[in-house]
């Protein structure tokens, strides 16, 4: 006799893995398409229909990329001022998200739970709203069109409120919510104050959580765009987003190499997130449970 039971959840597990490779392939249509564009000549990588997939390597063009390699281009030197904002800015965001989120988790005070709900109210506001007081406060700072006009707003979130100033901080709120207060108490017992008690209990606790932050807003600040493109002018001060475009040749057609600066761009995001991608699975589980 067929057990029907089993039927149905065969069929559904099987609905389910097809769902799941079609929007696989819908995330990973447009890197392929970028890569095959940048190993083909112009007219290939336009053509249409789109060719998704590379050609054979004997057919490769790596002239597009051996162009980035050439002294006269700027790319390594985008791409180290995007390392070097990207990692301050993810060090900074971390941090105080780390601190602020305990604040809100552990510690009692007037009008927390006020403005612990402006703090998710920022999670809707957008960058092109602040920029103007940020750029009259850099430029009267004196730092515009320095790598620190970015960092500095970024470094507090300022530069992208949903994210460290909602996100990150929400994040680890609802991880040490699931810490037992028993720990605290033990370590106060022992003679901890409430900074040891942190730093040395509840914080190497959270590993998995500041490493998913921490991803995030590497991401964030590695791909950002408007920002950098408001604060830096100058050709050997922009990040690589702002960069990329400038590869770009007025009244000529062909856009491989920007292709290829592109494929290369994504790599250090792609591996680590390759790598790194088990500590977000792993902190979204903590969401939702207690707050």
């Amino acid at each position: 006799m067929i057990n029907i039971y089993k039927i149905a959840r065969f069929s559904r597990r099987t609905l389910l893995i097809i769902i799941m490779i079609a929007v696989a392939a819908l995330f990973i249509a447009p890197f392929l398409w970028v890569f095959s564009a940048s190993v083909r000549n112009y007219a290939e990588a336009t053509s249409l229909p789109p060719k998704w997939l590379p050609p054979a390597y004997s057919e490769w063009n790596t002239s597009y990329f051996a162009q980035l390699f050439t002294a006269q281009s700027r790319f390594f030197l985008w791409m180290q001022n995007s390392l070097i904002l990207s990692s301050l800015i993810t060090l900074g965001m971390v941090f105080h998200a780390a601190i602020a989120g305990y604040a809100y988790a552990r510690i009692e005070f007037k009008g927390k739970g006020v403005m612990f709900a402006l703090l998710l109210v920022t999670m809707m506001i957008p960058v092109q709203v602040t920029i103007v007081p940020l750029f009259r406060i850099m430029n009267a700072l004196g730092v515009v069109n320095t790598l620190w006009s970015v960092a500095l707003p970024g470094l507090f979130g300022a530069m992208c409120p949903g994210l460290a100033g909602g996100f990150g901080i929400f994040l680890l709120r609802q991880f040490y919510f699931k810490v037992p207060k028993e720990m605290e108490d033990a370590a106060t017992i022992d003679g901890a104050n409430p900074l040891v008690t942190f730093a040395r209990i509840i914080l190497p606790m959270t590993k998995a959580n500041l490493a998913s932050l921490a991803i995030i807003a590497f991401s964030f600040s590695w791909n950002d765009y408007f920002n950098a493109f408001i604060m830096l002018n100058s050709p050997d001060k922009v990040t690589l987003p702002v960069g990329i475009l400038q590869l770009r040749q007025p009244f000529q057609t062909g856009d491989n190499v920007v292709f290829a600066a592109i494929t290369l761009a994504i790599v250090p995001v792609l591996v680590i997130f390759v790598f790194c991608q088990k500590w977000i699975v792993k902190s979204m589980i903590n969401i939702g449970v207690k707050g």
